[in-house]
């Protein structure tokens, strides 16, 4: 069995100054939350711990190269590092592994260089963790292109990819979700879905952008999974326990239980 605690969208702010614009998410008190789930981990035992996006809320201004408060952006860059620090030390010391992705407001580039340009695969626990650092389209409607779109037809059909796979994306595939006029699924979600059903591989896709949450189970068994966003309270996260025959058992948890 391969257990899998995954929380995502800690919209985190502590060097950076301010909160999110939404005052659902609690930006500054996010270090504590981090300190509070490190001992739910100690707790639950998973085998790995995956996050899955928006570690960060960097002002849109701000990842458009144009503070709107004039500060100099190499002032807001620092401060960008120093909050990514924070996630990458809160990983260090967790003493399990830990597995993120970047989310649409998390600075790309310094992600990549706080957690050392970390690798695309990785095999944990018996299970093939498959990253995908997708983009949204102009539209607001991500997109899987280029070498990420490789790599997803690659871990489907490719001899060297033939084992028991989770794939940790930002965006989600399943259910097609339209809010506040965007589209929150992939364009090209329902071929996405129907390859990876087909495909015999996958267990299960975390994800995460969505706020709300979701949770759907294609007819094979395979899952897509959002917790709430854990930036809200009552800071929900979930865990997975994967058996050997593809059965997964899902639970909700939030700080508090």
């Amino acid at each position: 069995m391969t257990r899998i605690l995954h929380f995502t969208d800690a919209h985190l702010r502590w060097n950076q100054p301010g909160s999110a614009a939404n005052p659902l998410r609690l930006s500054r008190t996010m270090p504590d939350a981090l300190t509070r789930l490190a001992d739910r981990i100690t707790e639950i035992k998973p085998d790995v711990v995956v996050m899955t996006g928006d570690l960060l809320d960097v002002p849109d201004d701000v990842l458009a190269g144009a503070p709107a408060d004039g500060r100099p952006l190499d002032e807001w860059r620092a401060e960008i590092e120093a909050d990514f620090q924070i996630f990458r030390d809160w990983f260090d010391a967790i003493g399990v592994p830990g597995l993120a992705v970047p989310g649409n407001h998390d600075d790309v580039g310094t992600f990549r260089r706080v957690f050392d340009d970390p690798p695309m695969v990785a095999d944990i626990a018996g299970m093939r963790f498959i990253s995908f650092w997708d983009e949204l389209g102009p539209d607001r409607q991500p997109r899987r292109t280029g070498a990420r779109r490789n790599l997803y037809d690659s871990a489907l059909i490719a001899a060297e990819h033939d084992l028991p796979q989770v794939h940790l994306q930002h965006y989600m595939i399943d259910p097609p979700i339209t809010s506040r006029g965007w589209q929150y699924e992939y364009r090209g979600a329902a071929d996405m879905k129907d390859a990876m059903e087909n495909s015999g591989r996958v267990r299960a896709v975390l994800s995460g952008h969505y706020h709300p949450g979701s949770l759907a189970t294609g007819p094979g068994g395979l899952i897509h999974s959002l917790p709430p966003a854990f930036c809200e309270a009552p800071h929900p996260f979930r865990v997975y326990n994967i058996e050997e025959t593809g059965a997964i058992d899902v639970r909700n948890f939030i700080l508090s239980d």
